[in-house]
């Protein structure tokens, strides 16, 4: 069965997204079979890996709204696979607040696929909402993505204090994985301060693993790619592969950068 993981962080702009589309592409060419859900109304994950929903095709919304739909899961490459959003999300909250058990729904759902994959990753919205609550009832843990801002360490104590909400009260097995410093630039005072506030603060819950600044993560979206196939030798991808490897517990072969370009021609080519 697969490990769920909310990507959460109730700030905008902190890397959500970036997150969970370059963790879960790392931790397939580590060699692991990867969903990614959009549950974002913006769809900026589902814009990321360049799809664009017509007429007739499922989304999201419609899986939790219908009972009797197959799974819309979408091939990016064989293995890594993702559940796109779409801007009718809008709406969800107020249906699924009519809904009995409805911080369950997405749970149910997941159930009758999970067993195909090794990790499942969403992407949460920048609110708190019954939708964040059904990706955080689902979930086995949660990773929150802190940008070295004081508006980022401010937002702190309300996610934790969600995370636990939802830990007893809807999913005694929901943990806070770890935080992981994103947009890290160790050359400014903020991000040195920042670093030693988490580290005093949640010690056991930090990632050692920091994400630097990196510009590629910015030119990447537009060319519907992950920092893996858009910029394989940049610091963005060096640390979102040590990441996935902290994570998974998994080592990279040495000539894993050639490895993964294979893989993507491969399945281009198919």
């Amino acid at each position: 069965m697969a490990k769920i993981i909310s990507i959460l962080n109730y700030k905008g702009g902190v890397a959500k997204t970036t997150t969970a589309i370059n963790l879960g592409t790392a931790l397939w060419i580590l060699g692991k079979k990867v969903l990614l859900i959009d549950t974002d109304a913006q769809c900026n994950l589902t814009g990321t890996l360049g799809f664009d929903a017509t007429e007739g095709d499922n989304t999201l919304y419609e899986w939790l709204k219908e009972d009797d739909i197959t799974p819309p899961v979408y091939q990016r490459y064989e293995g890594l696979n993702f559940i796109p959003a779409s801007r009718k999300l809008l709406d969800i909250e107020s249906y699924l607040m009519n809904k009995r058990s409805r911080e369950t729904v997405l749970t149910k759902r997941l159930k009758t696929i999970s067993d195909y994959f090794d990790y499942i990753i969403i992407d949460c919205s920048p609110k708190e909402g019954v939708l964040n609550d059904n990706s955080m009832t689902a979930s086995d843990g949660v990773i929150v993505p802190v940008e070295c801002s004081s508006y980022s360490m401010q937002g702190m104590q309300g996610i934790v204090y969600s995370i636990d909400d939802v830990k007893n009260n809807l999913n005694d097995e929901l943990n806070l994985l770890g935080l992981v410093i994103v947009k890290y630039d160790k050359g400014t005072k903020i991000a040195r301060e920042a670093a030693k506030y988490l580290e005093k603060n949640f010690p056991d819950k930090l990632f050692k693993t920091r994400i630097r600044k990196c510009v590629r993560f910015d030119e990447s979206p537009m060319n519907h790619q992950s920092i893996f196939e858009f910029a394989p030798e940049s610091n963005g991808a060096e640390d979102y592969i040590k990441l996935a490897e902290e994570l998974s517990q998994t080592k990279r072969k040495k000539n894993w950068q050639t490895i993964a370009t294979k893989a993507f021609e491969k399945n281009l080519e198919e």
